[in-house]
Parts: C-alpha cells; structure tokens; sequence
C-alpha cells in the first residue's frame, strides 16, 4: 500500500492513471471504486484543493476516453467520475482545513440528511418512485414478474435512506482509505491515532434520540421519512461505535476480538445496530475514558 501512495503522489500523471483506470475497473468490480475515489482524496489531503480539483476534471476526462475506446460510451464514465470524485474531494477538503475526522463524517452525514430530506419535500410519493425503479430492474435482470409485491413495496419504503447511507458509507470509506495512504508516508502510525480516538458530537447524537421519538409517534409518510433519516445517520455511529470497540479491544489486550468484530460488520448485518448504539452512548458514556486510560498508545 505504502508503495501505492507513493505512486499516486509522484506525478499528476500517475494520479490520473490510477484514478481511471480504477474508476473503469469498479464497473465490473464496484468496490474498486473505493480506491478510485481514495486517490483524489489523497491527492487533496496532500497537495490541495487546486491539485485535487485538476485531478477530477483530468481523471473524468481519461476515464470517458478509456470509455470510448473500450465501451464506445464517453459519457457514461466520465459522468460516473465526476459524480464520485466531485464530493469526495469536497469531503477531503474539509477533512484537510479541520483536522477532525468527526467533524468530517458528521458533515458527510448531514450532506446524506439533506438529500433525504429534499426527497420527501420534493418528491409526492418517493416510495412509488423505487418500487417503479426496482420493478424495472427486476424485470431486466430476471426476465419475470412474479416477484413478491408486498415485500418490493416494504423495500422501497425505505430505499431512499438506504442510498444515501451508502454514499455515506462509500465516502467515509473511501476517505479512510485515503488518509490512512497518506499517514503511511508522512506520519506513520498517525491514522491509528486518530481513527481510534474518533468522537462524534452531542448535537448530532441528540438529533438522533430526537428522531427515534419522533418515528415512535409519527405514522405514515412521516415516520416513512424519519426511519430514512435514521438510517443515514446509523452508518456515522457504526463508524464511531467501530472506533470504540478496536481501541477497547486492543488496550485490554483482546487482540483476537478484532477479528470477531469486523467478521460480524461484515456477514451479521443484525450486529451494526448495537455497534451504533455503542457511538451513540459515547457521547455521555465516554466509553474509551473508562476503559481506556489517557495515556495509552492506543488512543
């Protein structure tokens, strides 16, 4: 990885290369695109907003010519590209002025808050626009129309969140990846430092409580709209609660749980809830002041 970094950062050029010829990749791959949104990161993290900027509109430009030659589409990857690169840098430029991993994921949240929030102003009926969606896609790769309506119907309730806490999930990944690159050439062992002393803000954890109240008395569209939020903001706190648990884990000495925890985010879906909780509690709870002492390296 560390070579990787080097690479990237040696030229504009080999930035370049790297970014589409991933972003070409993740079309049959998607989860290459991490590693294509990351180079950007990295570049803005480094060198600024400038160079980070010329490296999107440069890589976009390479990937719809890659696109031409090999698909016959130019559009079609350099609008993918721009979609990706564009907030990710937004997003390393803010990680770069702050200095604050949790003020950077709370932001990309509130981003994912937002749209969800325009979807149900805006739209009349966002769950009949997924169901639609979804039929369609069904349909296409299946060739059958026999599928269960009411469970397509319950899913697409909800799809609106579901999105936006991917591109949550894909941003927050894809600006680990990134800082952790840089962190192997210009501060070694700064990306464990600061990911295992990640913390959130109350305000963002009381508009969470507050938004829990608020799906048990709501009905409707209303509650609809509210459970989407939700799942938005689960994935800032898994993040968080992931945080808490590793540095916990290593400073007890429980080194082989680690193992046990990302093997459950991976495969049990059902195990994020009670890691969300444990970033949520944080906020009052300060669970690495009790478990962890000050001093320790893990920290």
């Amino acid at each position: 990885m560390r070579f990787l970094a080097e690479f990237i950062l040696r030229s504009r050029m080999q930035a370049i290369a790297v970014a589409a010829t991933c972003l070409m990749l993740s079309l049959l791959a998607p989860p290459v695109s991490l590693l294509a949104a990351a180079v950007v990161a990295l570049v803005t993290l480094r060198q600024g907003w400038r160079e980070g900027l010329n490296t999107v509109l440069a890589s976009a430009l390479a990937a719809g010519l890659l696109g031409a030659i090999v698909i016959g589409n130019f559009a079609l990857p350099a609008g993918y590209g721009l979609m990706l690169w564009l907030p990710i840098w937004a997003i390393a430029l803010a990680l770069r002025y702050t200095r604050s991993l949790g003020w950077t994921f709370e932001l990309v949240t509130a981003l994912g808050l937002v749209g969800v929030a325009a979807a149900y102003l805006l739209g009349a009926d966002v769950a009949g626009f997924w169901q639609t969606r979804m039929q369609q896609a069904l349909r296409f790769l299946s060739g059958q129309i026999d599928f269960d309506q009411a469970q397509l119907a319950a899913l697409a309730r909800y799809m609106t969140g579901i999105a936006a806490a991917g591109m949550v999930s894909s941003l927050a990944l894809s600006l680990l990846l990134a800082r952790y690159l840089q962190a192997l050439l210009f501060n070694p062992g700064g990306f464990r430092a600061e990911f295992l002393g990640l913390r959130l803000h109350r305000p963002m954890a009381y508009l969470a409580l507050a938004l829990s109240g608020a799906a048990m008395v709501l009905e409707a569209q209303a509650r609809e709209a509210v459970v989407n939020l939700l799942l938005v903001l689960g994935v800032v706190y898994v993040v968080a609660g992931t945080a808490i648990l590793h540095a916990i884990f290593v400073e007890r000495g429980h080194k082989g749980w680690l193992f046990g925890l990302y093997g459950l985010l991976l495969v049990v879906p059902h195990a994020l809830l009670p890691i969300a909780l444990v970033g949520l509690s944080d906020a009052w709870l300060d669970w690495r002041g009790r478990f962890v002492p000050r001093d320790s390296g893990s920290d």
